[in-house]
């Protein structure tokens, strides 16, 4: 579809990703608005609209969009959040021409997600560790499921993060870190599973230097593996799932605080930020008491390598 140059002028100044989305949301509201115009003409009468004394308007934005909105409900293809992201396409669009578009009261969707978080056990970790065909990802998923860490945090860990520990086979190997998005200071621990994989991954990284990533691998890839996989889980389940990676950081925090772990304790472990407590927190063990500590709960983290196989 051909976009007029405003439009093409928008599009183009945004994130290659985001364009692709919004071009489609655009696509999809010249679709609905044909018979009106085009997006041009759109735009042209919002302003003019708003333009007016306020007895004369006729909230021709509020309007359509009310109507686009009805018309995405109708057809198959829109999810809910779809039908909010389209509708944002369009209004960023005005808000680049500095048209100022509200979206409320246009009947757009509640914002919850149509797929559902899976719903993680042990058997079902160990299902889904089978299915990696490569070490690094089969140890991932421990490094996920046993420390609660969020894929930024792994991805920020080097050799050196592990290097004391791992040499002289401690175990639980503690993982003492700042969460990269609430700069909280924590620690965390990956068990004798999570270990034994790191090892073997390893082996396949042949030397390496204090400084270099731990896994060298990408945000975007993870997932996309993960979400690939996920596919091939037999259980069933109504509509659809997500199995991404911190679908099992948050499996982590359930199934210790289920096995009796504090809820504070897991917060911690996780790196949430615990406000005024957590400097009292983060001291009142030693490395050493944490450690004993995230032992209590290991087992509740630790699934078989044998699931799936």
């Amino acid at each position: 579809m051909t976009f007029d140059e405003e439009t093409i002028e928008f599009l183009y100044a945004l994130k290659p990703s985001t364009r692709s989305i919004y071009s489609a949301g655009l696509e999809a509201f010249q679709a609905f608005y044909a018979q009106q115009g085009t997006i041009k003409d759109f735009l042209d009468r919002t302003e003019q609209d708003q333009q007016l004394p306020r007895r004369e308007r006729k909230r021709v934005a509020r309007t359509t969009l009310k109507g686009f909105v009805e018309w995405m409900k109708t057809q198959t293809t829109f999810k809910p959040k779809t039908i909010r992201t389209y509708v944002g396409a369009v209004q960023s669009l005005a808000r680049y021409l500095e048209i100022d578009v509200s979206t409320r009261y246009t009947g757009l969707p509640a914002p919850n997600p149509s797929s559902k978080k899976y719903p993680w056990t042990l058997e079902s970790v160990g299902k889904f560790a089978a299915l990696m065909d490569k070490p690094l990802y089969k140890c991932l998923v421990a490094v996920f499921f046993q420390s609660g860490l969020g894929v930024s945090d792994v991805l920020a860990l080097t050799c050196e993060d592990v290097k004391t520990e791992y040499e002289v086979g401690t175990v639980p190997l503690c993982l003492g870190l700042v969460r990269i998005k609430t700069a909280t200071p924590h620690v965390t621990f990956l068990g004798k599973l999570g270990v034994e994989l790191l090892h073997n991954y390893l082996l396949t990284r042949g030397p390496l230097d204090p400084a270099d990533r731990l896994f060298p691998v990408s945000k975007t890839a993870i997932e996309r593996l993960f979400v690939r996989k996920s596919k091939r889980l037999k259980e069933d389940h109504e509509g659809l799932v997500r199995c991404g990676p911190h679908t099992l950081r948050t499996a982590f925090r359930t199934l210790i605080v289920d096995a009796g772990c504090p809820e504070t304790y897991a917060e911690f472990f996780m790196g949430h930020n615990l406000t005024s407590d957590i400097k009292k927190i983060y001291t009142s063990k030693t490395r050493d008491g944490w450690r004993a500590e995230y032992a209590k709960y290991e087992k509740a983290v630790t699934y078989s390598l044998e699931e799936g196989k």
